[in-house]
């Protein structure tokens, strides 16, 4: 395919190498994003010493970096529909340069968390976005596994990131982990201002239409008008439904500089207060509701075990250095590891062949049964985990315990965000605004609390009572799958 049609007209028909580029770009920004927020949990002792703060205020660090994360999604969102996803992406990458760039040069405590709180709100764009994007490029029977991907780098950083932060924090001082942040941040934006064009693409959709509706109905249209897939010649909606729309630029390199009319609001900025209240209505739909507590609830138990790490491994009788809690924490990323060629596979497999049994017809719902396997895993190594630690006993058990609490962190959001944007193809990205914040609060409220839940209740009936949280929350994706055919039926007409 030559670059004159390369970005031409609907991107799940672009070319594999530019669409891959793009997943390939989003994941190193989202790995970095979590692993400039979690990383610095390994240098606590170090920063105490520094910066003469007591290890219960140091969990601010993470607390508001996890706030600010989730926070940035009512921002970043709305302009992305209002001036395009590229242009959105690119800015606020070079937020989180700057902001990394701050955190290395900072003295003194407040430097650092104002450091932080920037950098986590220019890297916060990528959690919504990065869904919406894919959602663009991917047709719907992939589009969990390319989520799987997705979400497996934005664990991997929680989990690999305060590995590399360890070692470097050892050996070289916490100073080093930002700088290292900041080079291969800034070495993302230069790849993504060549490797990431513009995905929007303004398609037709009809009431009640899922995703996997509407990528057959492309299909079938191409198929229809020329008996077989010519990525040269692929036509536009604009073809199949007589309605003038705006192609994209002629050439992939003029593609990548143009932004005017690249959004999917017409009306540009001046849409802006509308599209910031829109994602507000998903409040009362019970689909994102679920995804909402059900992501936030797993990405509780790994950041609660992150920020308490220093605490509960540095003193004896473990003794372990900085680099021993960076290796420590790529125990879970083993539960991630495992637990991936099952989260997004398992779930498309298991879409298609309810959908066989179901004669044919596909219902978002076909996804929900993955979500037993998190549910027999996650809460029982949160408990595995806290009786290891709380008794001194065997820490490699104890790095079970984490394992599998992390496998929830591959397989809710890969189940539950396919769930959502297959559901709601035209409003979806509104909802993982909604998700991607909603979340990132959950697990705020969650940590920012640790240290008092901690000193009240002990270990044991700390993460005895998040493991039950984590059930009770899992069960209720029992009666949605029930009833989510009527309830997608009512939430389609109040999203109108």
């Amino acid at each position: 395919m030559s670059f004159s049609t390369a970005t031409a007209g609907d991107p799940k028909f672009w070319p594999a190498w530019i669409r891959y580029s793009v997943l390939a770009n989003l994941c190193v920004f989202v790995f970095m994003g979590n692993m400039y927020a979690s990383g610095i949990s390994t240098g606590f002792v170090e920063l105490a010493t520094e910066l003469h703060a007591p290890f219960t205020k140091l969990a601010d660090l993470i607390s508001w970096s996890v706030f600010a994360l989730g926070i940035s999604n009512l921002i970043w969102m709305p302009t992305a529909l209002c001036v395009g996803k590229r242009p959105v992406i690119l800015v606020s990458m070079l937020i989180f340069f700057a902001g990394c760039i701050w955190s290395f040069k900072a003295k003194t405590f407040n430097s650092l968390m104002g450091a932080r709180i920037l950098s986590s709100l220019g890297a916060g764009s990528v959690e919504a976005l990065g869904p919406s994007i894919i959602a663009d490029l991917f047709f719907e029977r992939w589009f969990a596994s390319s989520m799987a991907i997705f979400s497996l780098s934005l664990s991997g950083g929680s989990q690999i990131g305060p590995m590399i932060a360890g070692f470097l924090i050892q050996s070289r001082g916490w100073r080093w982990l930002f700088i290292l942040c900041t080079i291969i941040v800034g070495a993302n934006f230069i790849s993504c201002i060549f490797f990431l064009p513009e995905t929007t693409f303004r398609r037709a959709m009809y009431d009640g239409e899922t995703a996997a509706d509407a990528d057959k109905e492309a299909v079938d249209m191409i198929e229809h008008n020329d008996k077989r897939v010519d990525l040269e010649h692929v036509p536009t909606n604009s073809q199949a439904d007589g309605v003038q729309r705006n192609h994209y630029a002629g050439s992939y390199f003029k593609d990548l500089f143009q932004f005017r009319d690249r959004a999917q609001e017409p009306k540009g900025l001046r849409a802006w207060p509308k599209q910031f209240s829109l994602p507000f209505r998903f409040i009362v739909v019970p689909a994102a509701l679920f995804a909402t507590c059900s992501y936030g609830i797993m990405l509780s138990g790994i950041v609660v075990i992150s920020t308490l790490s220093s605490q509960l491994f540095a003193p004896p009788p473990y003794l372990f250095t900085s680099s021993a809690i960076g290796l420590y924490t790529l125990s879970s990323f083993i539960g991630i590891v495992v637990a991936y060629p099952f989260a997004g596979p398992l779930t498309d497999m298991l879409s298609r062949a309810m959908s066989r049994r179901n004669g044919g017809i596909h219902e978002p719902e076909h996804r929900m049964p993955a979500l037993v396997f998190p549910f027999l895993l996650a809460p029982g190594g949160l408990i595995l985990f806290a009786y290891m630690v709380a008794d001194s006993r065997s820490y490699y058990l104890s790095a079970i315990g984490y394992s599998m609490q992390a496998t929830g962190l591959v397989f809710v959001p890969s189940v539950v965000l396919s769930y959502i944007v297959d559901t709601y193809p035209q409003t979806g990205h509104e909802a993982l605004v909604l998700i991607n914040a909603g979340k990132n609060l959950i697990a705020f409220g969650v940590t920012i609390s640790c240290n008092k839940w901690l000193a009240k209740e002990g270990l044991k009936k700390m993460f005895c009572e998040l493991a039950a949280a984590q059930w009770a929350v899992l069960l209720l994706g029992i009666p949605l799958y029930f009833a989510g055919p009527m309830l997608r039926r009512v939430t389609m007409r109040f999203l109108k």
